[in-house]
């Protein structure tokens, strides 16, 4: 559960790169309209869609860290680049963006449902709930300073971040040995 939570810290990043840089993005960068930018978020929220779909067949694993490592990469990948795309790029990347974001979040809630005991479920997605918007509570905050202050290199910027955090995450934080938890038996 503890490397799922930081997993979503991650996603998180870029997640809050999309939402508040997206924006600037599409009218100033692009110079579309109002019109495109719902677009393109639609598009992002189709990719979303989508994972949720296909996330349980993506992942069968007990830990779901196939899915968890895999989305957030896909996220941080998709992102380092979208300073330099033209809107039907941007489109398609943001599609695949959304299929991240869900891929490396679903699964924290998935492993609630199916590891941690009924009775205990409400305390367990309470402190699910108040980590992961903790994280937004960071990420938001970063992704304006980044989108400030690199106007043309944001997207860039916030992708190297997610992916040195996912690598800090994979590389550092996640549990070594398949030991017993109280709510996940590996």
């Amino acid at each position: 559960m503890r490397f799922a939570l930081l997993i979503e810290f991650v996603s998180a990043i870029a997640g809050a790169m999309i939402l508040v840089n997206t924006i600037v993005l599409v009218k100033g960068g692009l110079r579309l309209i109002d019109r495109d930018y719902e677009l393109i978020m639609a598009a992002f929220g189709v990719g979303a869609t989508i994972a949720a779909f296909v996330s349980g067949a993506v992942d069968k694993t007990k830990s779901r860290r196939i899915s968890l490592i895999m989305g957030a990469l896909i996220l941080g990948v998709a992102i380092s680049f979208a300073n330099h795309l033209n809107f039907p790029m941007l489109f398609l990347v943001w599609i695949v963006a959304g299929l991240g974001q869900s891929l490396a979040e679903i699964p924290s809630e998935t492993l609630i449902g199916e590891t941690v005991p009924i009775e205990e479920q409400g305390k367990v997605y309470g402190s699910h709930f108040a980590f992961s918007h903790l994280w937004w509570a960071f990420a938001y905050p970063l992704a304006g300073f980044l989108g400030t202050t690199f106007l043309n290199q944001s997207f860039l910027y916030g992708g190297i971040i997610t992916i040195v955090s996912l690598v800090v995450v994979v590389g550092f934080l996640r549990p070594k040995n398949k030991q017993q938890t109280p709510y996940l038996k590996n």
